[in-house]
């Protein structure tokens, strides 16, 4: 297998009480790239992950792995698509996840604490996490799956729950994972936002590989004015009537909240439109290349 390619999978299929979950999927993943797995429920993406982090046996084809780790195993870090509210406080489950990994007591003290700093978890002492909001325990997800300083990062769903600002942490943290050579595979069904983190967008559905594809590099190099805004109750589908201002590159609207990427020369405008039309503006922030 090529050095570079840390895992293998060769018409991996997978059955589940005589349905068939995922059909033929064949792809590599190598050291230092990001794959977006995107699909609607039922797809195959979870099941696509366990197979990938060896949690689930596969009913036919092959699993090749190649890695640094003891033995010349794949060290793998798994966050699954929620982590149950669990009868521990962050500190307490995370250390027995460490331990599980073989980190001893120094190690694991240090590993946790930079990893809550990290991505911000501000709980209080002695809290356990069932108090903890879905958030919350999103993050505790991420940092587990982190403690072993994993060379393949598997990530099921991991926007649900975060805030606008913690998502902009978790891609910071991807982008700096996979300069130092980790590879990642996203699964989720927000595209517009896993895809722009990754070098491949793969979709599913039924099981299948539907496409494969690079995302756009048009932005490359172009600057940008990302206005992130909220709208009164019941006003979302006025947020949408913007994704058509000039120059918008890109939107997303949710809830109340919509965020717009915007060419910085017709950015004023559009920020005197929002306010005129009953909107309050939360952040305004400039950058260029790919929008995060």
């Amino acid at each position: 297998m090529n050095p570079n390619v840390i895992l293998r999978l060769v018409q991996a299929s997978k059955q589940y009480k005589g349905k068939m979950v995922l059909n033929r999927i064949s792809l590599e993943m190598n050291r230092g790239e990001t794959l977006a797995v995107t699909g609607p429920n039922g797809s195959g993406k979870s099941t696509l992950l366990k197979l990938m982090a060896g949690l689930s046996a596969l009913s036919s084809g092959k699993r090749e792995v190649s890695g640094a780790g003891e033995g010349g195993g794949l060290v793998i870090g798994y966050a699954p698509d929620h982590l149950p509210k669990l009868k521990f406080t962050a500190r307490e489950y995370l250390n027995h996840m460490a331990s599980i990994r073989g980190l001893d007591a120094a190690t694991r003290t240090r590993r946790i604490e930079e990893l809550l700093q990290l991505v911000d978890l501000r709980d209080r002492p002695g809290q356990q996490m069932k108090f903890f909001s879905k958030g919350m325990l999103q993050k505790v997800n991420l940092v587990q799956a982190l403690l072993g300083e994993p060379e393949l990062l598997l990530l099921d769903e991991p926007i649900g729950g975060l805030d606008e600002e913690a998502q902009g942490v978790l891609a910071a943290t991807l982008m700096s994972l996979r300069q130092k050579g980790t590879a990642i595979v996203v699964a989720g069904h927000e595209q517009a936002l896993i895809g722009q983190w990754a070098d491949r967008i793969m979709a599913i559905s039924e099981g299948r590989i539907q496409s494969v594809t690079t995302p756009s590099d048009s932005t490359e190099g172009k600057r940008w004015r990302r206005i992130a805004c909220q709208w009164p109750e019941g006003r979302v589908e006025d947020a949408k009537v913007f994704a058509s201002w000039p120059g918008m590159m890109r939107c997303r609207a949710e809830r109340r909240q919509a965020v717009y990427w915007t060419d910085p020369d017709s950015s004023d405008g559009l920020l005197r439109e929002l306010l005129e039309a009953g909107a309050s503006i939360d952040t305004v922030t400039m950058g260029s290349g790919r929008m995060v």
